[in-house]
């Protein structure tokens, strides 16, 4: 199982998993993170391995790229929806593929949102402080 943790702010309780299989993304968003938030950020490099970590870590957010080899985002979104430990967690899709049709059915298939790539980092950061500083 592929994990990074970015402990930049230990004394941070919300912890936030990334799965993307795009090592450019992620060391982006460990970036971001580092610089900018001071949650706790873990990462896989698949939607298997993020499955695992998600039930071991039990994030209070999860970022999921679509287009992963392997399981993609919605096969990803539907065993955490059926799985009771992980259903409860908010899961934001991040993709490429941001047409309008595209992001209505990602919405409609259960993701909390869906952010289109490339994203603007201050947006993102904002966006993820609304959603976790509640």
């Amino acid at each position: 199982m592929s994990e990074n943790v970015n402990d930049s702010d230990t004394s941070s309780d919300i912890t936030v998993l990334y799965i993307e299989d795009n090592p450019a993304n992620i060391k982006l968003m460990q970036d971001i993170f580092e610089e900018f938030l001071s949650y706790k950020l873990h990462c896989a490099t698949n939607a298997e391995d993020g499955i695992a970590l998600a039930k071991q870590i039990i994030p209070q957010l999860m970022l999921m790229d679509i287009n992963m080899s392997g399981l993609n985002g919605y096969q990803a979104l539907e065993i955490i929806k059926n799985d009771a430990a992980i259903a409860a967690i908010p899961v934001i899709a991040i993709s490429a593929d941001a047409m309008p049709h595209q992001i209505e059915e990602g919405l409609a298939k259960g993701f909390a949102d869906y952010w289109p790539k490339p994203f603007n980092i201050v947006e993102l950061i904002d966006s993820l402080k609304k959603r976790l500083d509640q």
